[in-house]
């Protein structure tokens, strides 16, 4: 039985994560404080090696695996961009308080499209059939190590969706440059498209322990002894 290991990563920092704007669609670089601490990273922890690297199109994207896995060219997956968020693009919650369709938004839990921007069920679809892609390519070719670099809100929500332990979005949030190790069996996604949530990444240098697990979970949730 094969097993396969994607390594899910949130991109490093861009001007924007200071100023807490609301930034999706917009296509931003990494910042000057996002790219030296990604490079910080590299320098004094381990990312584990890969046969593929997998990006949504978005530079903030690309140029943190080009930081990471500078070897690498990504394979770009557009259904993993960030979420849209029309007229508010941009701009800060200081900015936006005030108006009213902020705060529609804002009471629907983001659930009502922004004027201009995405549906969030939408969203959400199309990121799940881009992870769906992106695995279904690893065990096409037979790839049983890759890394993907996600935005965070992606990142989070692939993981509470297919992730055992079960938890909410917010619990799988992860620092720039960091994130977490989904371990996947091709007969458990085919059958019930779930997979385990092992070490979080990059390792310590120095760690030479067992890999962490947050727990061997079978297809209902139920924590194997």
């Amino acid at each position: 039985m094969i097993t396969y290991k994607l390594f899910m990563i949130r991109h490093g920092l861009t001007e924007a994560n200071f100023d807490g704007r609301y930034i999706g669609s917009t296509d931003l670089p990494l910042c000057r404080e996002g790219r030296e601490g990604l490079k910080k990273l590299v320098k004094t922890r381990e990312y584990p090696g890969v046969g593929r690297v997998y990006s949504p199109p978005l530079l903030r994207c690309t140029e943190t695996a080009g930081i990471i896995y500078p070897e690498q060219k990504p394979v770009l997956v557009d259904k993993l961009r960030e979420y849209s968020f029309g007229v508010f693009e941009n701009k800060t919650v200081a900015e936006l308080a005030s108006t009213e369709a902020f705060k529609r938004w804002s009471d629907s839990g983001m659930r009502d499209a922004p004027l201009g921007g995405e549906d969030r069920d939408v969203f959400l679809h199309r990121c799940e059939e881009g992870f769906k892609w992106v695995l279904e390519d690893m065990m096409r070719h037979r790839i049983t190590s890759a890394a993907l670099i996600c935005h965070s809100g992606i990142l989070m929500n692939l993981l509470a969706h297919y992730g055992y332990p079960r938890l909410e979005p917010l619990r799988w949030k992860a620092e720039p440059g960091e994130g977490f190790t989904a371990l996947i069996t091709a007969s458990m996604w085919q059958r019930a498209e779930v997979f385990e949530v092992v070490d979080p990444i990059p390792y310590h240098k120095d760690d030479r322990r067992e890999p962490a697990s947050y727990g061997i979970y079978d297809v209902d949730g139920e924590k194997d002894d």
